[in-house]
């Protein structure tokens, strides 16, 4: 029955296609992309990698998307085909077979006013109250389903309005979508002043209403009644509310961007699982920048209390998630950098973090960041110092970075496992282009754990006990050969356990088209893209990814 729905739905789109490009050809614009995800696993009970279905039976897994755009007559008109065959994106221990139209949306510019219905991705400010968005790499596609409207009050002030119903991923044997069943409904206005040509500001206010379905209320007053303690007893609200107000000012070098957030009374889960209605919820936000010539400085502070905004507390981890607070922590990508990253603590955080990039001459860049995150108690949760110099010499054909992290990170908190992983980690990257082709780039890094007792001569509580996998090694080596090729080799070694991940990739680009073949071991651990967070299990095999656009 799965497979005949498929089908259905992929002869649907073929038309819809062919349809499409047979309009392009007399009138309007026609773009979209093609991405395809292939797995092959390969059990590996030495690292981690078995004990799923993906590593027992199925040894194949497949997501696909092919996204169609066409514009004509002041139209905007969008379709997307998701397919996920076997597929351990959406839920990582368990294999999801189903298809469907994930996204369709219609956009018309009427004079000043567009309006939009479908499937929408759009935010209020930073997104602290409200934020509809995809983020293929973690599986997230929570995109509002409703209508939205948007008048141009003038050239610089707008006002806009949606409602509707935010996404749900899709299940196994799924063809349709569904949707989260609280209706969400928001308004935001914001603009742009210019008070002369060194000031500036960009202010704006926003406010967002959620209203819980009959059938969830009745389940969290069931649940509510089974207390046996009477004094953690309430009366969940039906509705509950947000609202921001946020500005950016510009002054000469200085920027300044402030955004607080105010929720009403709504139902959430503590840490232990238990509901709980705090009478409010809050969080402030702030980015204070300066910039001038090889100077940058950017100081970030945010505080957060309740604001878990979700459909219902019925969702957890990624899942019905209505606005998107990135950690104020530093976007690593190194492969053992960015290992141990925090999630935002949504019940509650304390967080700063100041960024310096200073350039004293042309080819020499010092980048310098420290953050801190704490929960209101004032425990630590995550503490990074990192700093790097880039040098790339005028006139030479090689760039090196060389640079040091230092972390702490509550495994308690963000994997619910016991104890700190203290860790020193320095790191160098090398490039030397070969001619004006072939360039060839090499990392090599190295993670001490337990950086405290074994730097700084401090008691070990734990003296037989691994910081999760103990020290790490990590060096890879990469060759690109423009415009088609680039190839890749690395290692990843855990001393500690004396494993060895070894990754071999093959990349080739034709013009809009990137095909990539890679064998690789993984790890198990916390992987973020673009400040969301998840868990991923172990993996060991090959992955081809395809990517094309038109």
């Amino acid at each position: 029955m799965f497979f005949q729905r498929f089908n259905k739905w992929l002869l649907w789109a073929a038309i819809m296609t062919v349809s499409a490009s047979a309009l392009a050809q007399e009138k309007g614009q026609l773009s979209g992309n093609f991405q395809m995800n292939t797995r092959f696993y390969e059990r590996d009970s030495t690292r981690g990698a078995y004990g799923t279905p993906f590593y027992e039976y199925l040894f194949y897994g497949a997501d696909s998307w092919l996204n169609l755009n066409y514009r004509i007559s002041g139209f905007d008109i969008g379709i997307r085909f998701d397919g996920f065959l076997n597929s351990q994106l959406i839920n990582p221990v368990r294999e999801t077979n189903a298809a469907a139209i994930g996204r369709w949306y219609v956009t018309k510019d009427i004079d000043k006013l567009r309006v939009s219905v479908g499937y929408l991705y759009d935010q209020f400010g930073s997104g602290l109250i409200y934020r509809s968005f995809e983020n293929r790499p973690l599986g997230i596609d929570q995109s509002l389903f409703g209508a939205s409207v948007t008048y141009k009050l003038n050239n610089n002030w707008q006002i806009k309005g949606t409602t509707g119903r935010l996404k749900r991923q899709l299940n196994p044997d799924q063809t349709t979508v569904e949707l989260y069943k609280p209706v969400i409904k928001g308004i935001n206005l914001e603009g742009y002043v210019a008070v002369n040509e060194k000031v500036s500001l960009s202010p704006g206010i926003a406010a967002l209403g959620r209203t819980m379905d009959s059938k969830t209320m009745q389940g969290l007053a069931t649940e509510i009644n089974s207390y046996v303690d009477s004094s953690k007893r309430f009366v969940p609200n039906y509705n509950t509310y947000a609202f921001n107000l946020y500005n950016n000012l510009n002054v000469g070098n200085f920027s300044w961007y402030i955004e607080g957030a105010l929720k009403t009374k709504d139902v959430l889960r503590d840490v232990a699982g238990t509901l709980i209605q705090p009478k409010h919820g809050y969080v402030v936000l702030q980015n204070l920048g300066y910039t001038r010539k090889g100077l940058g400085i950017l100081l970030q502070t945010r505080y957060i209390k309740s604001f878990d905004m979700r459909t219902s507390p019925n969702e957890t981890f990624n899942q019905g998630l209505l606005n998107f607070m990135p950690p104020l922590a530093r976007q690593n990508s190194s492969r053992l950098l960015a290992r141990y990253a925090p999630a935002t603590q949504l019940l509650g955080e304390m967080a700063i973090q100041a960024d310096v990039t200073y350039t004293p001459k042309k080819g020499l860049t010092f980048n310098a960041n420290y953050s801190l995150l704490e929960n209101l108690d004032r425990e630590r949760l995550y503490n990074e110092i990192y700093v790097d110099c880039e040098i790339k010499p005028l006139k030479k054909k090689y760039k090196m970075t060389v640079g040091v992290q230092s972390l702490d990170y509550n495994r308690f908190v963000y994997q619910q496992k016991e104890g700190f992983v203290n860790s020193l980690t320095p790191f160098v990257d090398f490039s030397y282009k070969l001619n004006k082709k072939t360039a060839i780039k090499s990392e090599l890094s190295y993670m001490i754990t337990k950086r405290d007792v074994r730097l700084f001569g401090k008691e070990d509580p734990h003296p037989d006990q691994l910081q999760d996998f103990g020290d790490w090694a990590w060096a890879m080596v990469e060759l690109t050969v423009a415009p088609h090729w680039a190839f890749s080799a690395s290692d990843m070694y855990t001393i500690g356990k004396d494993i060895h991940y070894p990754t071999f990739a093959a990349f080739f680009t034709q013009k809009a088209s990137r095909f990539g073949v890679t064998y690789t071991k993984q790890p198990e651990g916390i992987v973020c893209t673009g400040g969301v967070c998840r868990f991923e299990p172990a993996f060991s095999g090959v992955k081809i990814d395809v990517t094309s656009s038109f």
